[in-house]
């Protein structure tokens, strides 16, 4: 009688705390568009303006786009987060191409083989891959090709002789699971570039303009960067997940536009409510291997650093003080045989201190995660995913 009474306590014991202590388990996806859009950009810039090198950068990017197989990347991240069943995810990078033949009754460019495959929206996917396990509960929009406005339906291009437009929607994500209520927290009412549910950021790069044929106006665009949160009630607990995705800083992009946004991202942080539990989570291009140098213009240090310098726990350093953790990068077209990632630049942070943190993995970086054939295909996105449950 006394050991069944023994068994008994204990699996009490285990059972009260699964059950009542406040954990989170959150994850982080940089989806990856399928291209580098750096040679548009610097196409579209260029002084002077060449149209021919710009339509073969568009044209070139489609076709890299279309070859890194989309909707099949995408099953792979979806069955990833429905193994993990976290709580809340985070995307960014969670684009949708469009594209619109100039002359319907006779065109079909949208259709040519080498780039029909780019055209899609990948959030439609992912929430279609999920199958229900998870809902949109709140985006912020970065880029929005063409803006409201614009002279042309879109950038317009063309492809063996056929005339088409190009839109291109690029968007951060929170993903939550359908048994998890949550409430968008109402950024947008206060910044001071709303975006749906979320904002962007002052500082960017650009702007920038894409001339148009004829005497019709340039197309003006911005490579934005943004914010979103929601608040989510787990077990009685509320918390605040925030998912970001700052600039990069690689030429010709200067590191003063990340440290700048995460100087703001930290401002509107910092006035979250004492009572909730919060966590900023994302694809924040910097990492624990920053140096402590502040850039020139503004005087501001990296972001991990200014995270680590406000008290935020690394997730991840809380887990293991020992395993790399790399997420960046696969090449272009990752089709790489070994994996590639040795920075990590997708971070967890949470403001308040876990008492634990347990079950910290990074999510897509074996080869058995790529696409068919098996060990073979595609990896799922040029990022690895980063998952952590976290206790307080």
């Amino acid at each position: 009688m006394l050991r069944v009474w023994k068994l008994f306590c204990i699996g009490f014991f285990v059972f009260s705390q699964s059950v009542f202590a406040d954990e989170i388990d959150v994850m982080t996806q940089n989806q990856y568009l399928g291209a580098d859009l750096a040679p548009v950009i610097g196409a579209a810039t260029a002084d002077p303006f060449d149209p021919i090198a710009f339509n073969s950068a568009v044209i070139a990017a489609l076709e890299q786009v279309a070859a890194n197989r989309t909707a099949e990347r995408i099953n792979v991240q979806a069955g990833l987060i429905a193994k993990r069943r976290a709580h809340v995810v985070g995307l960014q990078e969670v684009f949708e191409f469009g594209c619109i033949d100039a002359n319907p009754a006779d065109d079909d460019a949208c259709a040519v083989p080498r780039i029909a495959g780019a055209f899609a929206d990948h959030l439609a996917e992912t929430l279609l891959a999920l199958n229900g396990a998870y809902v949109e509960a709140a985006t912020v929009v970065n880029l929005n090709l063409p803006p409201d406005g614009a002279p042309l339906p879109g950038i317009p291009f063309n492809i063996d002789g056929l005339d088409a437009f190009l839109t291109v929607k690029d968007r951060d994500v929170v993903l939550a699971r359908y048994d998890v209520t949550t409430q968008v927290v109402p950024y947008n009412d206060s910044c001071a570039k709303p975006s749906e549910n979320g904002c962007n950021y002052n500082v960017v790069f650009g702007p920038f303009e894409i001339p148009l044929p004829g005497s019709l106006p340039p197309i003006e665009f911005s490579v934005e960067r943004g914010y979103v949160g929601i608040d989510a009630t787990i077990s009685g607990a509320t918390y605040r997940i925030v998912d970001t995705h700052l600039e990069v800083k690689d030429p010709p992009i200067p590191a003063v536009i990340q440290n700048a946004q995460a100087f703001e991202l930290t401002g509107v942080l910092g006035a979250t409510p004492p009572d909730i539990t919060l966590v900023a989570l994302g694809d924040f291009n910097s990492s624990p291997d920053d140096p402590l140098v502040q850039d020139p213009l503004l005087g501001l240090f990296p972001p991990y650093v200014q995270f680590m310098a406000l008290g935020y726990t690394d997730a991840w350093t809380r887990w293991t003080d020992n395993r790399p953790g790399s997420t960046c990068c696969q090449e272009t077209d990752l089709g790489n045989k070994k994996s590639a990632l040795e920075q990590r630049i997708d971070i967890i942070f949470s403001r308040e201190l876990p008492t634990r943190v347990i079950r910290a993995h990074v999510l897509g970086g074996k080869v058995s995660s790529k696409t068919h054939p098996p060990g073979q295909g595609l990896w799922p996105s040029d990022h690895g995913a980063v998952a952590a449950e976290l206790h307080f």
